[in-house]
């Protein structure tokens, strides 16, 4: 039975992948890719087409970014680039990362070895952000995202004592993420957290894997119980242990564009969910 199924589920793969292909080469619009959709599968309701089509286009993202594919002048894969940097610019972690960057070039403050930055660095920096990209933000959280992005840029070996390395967005953004997820010390990125934090990267993958596999919106708290459950680090019911991962990790993937939060009513469990581009951003990140 569970080798039927298994080949049951390649084929509907192959399926997806061949489809995307077909959109990809003819060129096809999201409303001709829902066309095909509804020739192909006629006899599937309408809530599974949705999912086909989310499928589909997360295909196409991933043939994109494929070294392989023909096409690669196509106009289609033109648009899906452009809105990959689009949607890359408007992560949080880019607009904190150019804030930092920016100000540090405006003001020839440049962090010297062993030594902070002046304190009034940060306190340009979130000027700059109160007034411009996010308002929305608590003054002293801005701060500590910055010193973060700092933290990141350093062990990303982007910036030296009197200047910084000119590069893409595509590539600012992965060098971040990629300083961020494998050579930051969590332990000093997030010092609330104690020995946790360092336990807590050390499992890091495990965590992504787990959000990742939930294909629709999520409490946070159960993703904590099921982490914490599978590593030991903390009781799965831990409140500081949760609120820990939630003010970590968790808000640096949604800065990164990868999770999102889902607004509820405040009396309402906090609710995560993956983001329409994540597929394609971890493909940027893990190729």
């Amino acid at each position: 039975m569970k080798h039927s199924a298994d080949v049951t589920s390649h084929r509907f793969r192959s399926t997806i992948n061949n489809l995307a292909l077909y959109a990809i080469e003819n060129e096809l619009t999201n409303d001709l890719i829902a066309h095909e959709i509804e020739k192909r599968f006629s006899t599937i309701n309408t809530g599974k087409k949705d999912k086909i089509m989310k499928d589909v286009l997360q295909s196409c993202y991933r043939l994109v970014w494929d070294s392989t594919i023909p096409c690669k002048n196509s106009i289609i894969i033109k648009e899906i680039q452009d809105e990959h940097t689009y949607t890359i610019e408007a992560t949080t972690a880019m607009t904190l990362a150019t804030c930092v960057i920016e100000t540090m070039k405006r003001f020839a403050m440049y962090p010297e070895k062993n030594k902070p930055l002046p304190t009034n660095f940060y306190s340009l920096c979130v000027d700059t952000l109160l007034d411009g990209p996010l308002p929305q933000f608590d003054p002293d959280l801005l701060i500590i995202y910055c010193k973060q992005i700092v933290i990141m840029l350093k062990a990303a070996e982007m910036i030296n004592e009197n200047s910084f390395e000119a590069i893409d967005t595509e590539t600012l953004y992965r060098r971040l993420f990629l300083a961020f997820w494998n050579k930051c010390n969590w332990k000093n990125l997030f010092p609330s957290g104690g020995y946790i934090s360092d336990d807590i990267k050390k499992n890091r993958q495990l965590l992504l894997d787990i959000i990742l596999s939930a294909n629709k919106p999520v409490k946070l708290d159960s993703i904590a119980h099921t982490f914490y459950e599978l590593t030991g680090i903390a009781n799965p019911y831990d409140l500081f242990a949760i609120s820990l991962l939630d003010f970590s990790v968790i808000t640096w993937l949604s800065f990164f564009g990868i999770i999102e939060y889902i607004h509820t009513a405040a009396d309402m469990p906090v609710t995560i969910a993956i983001t329409d581009s994540a597929y394609h951003l971890i493909h940027l990140l893990f190729q």
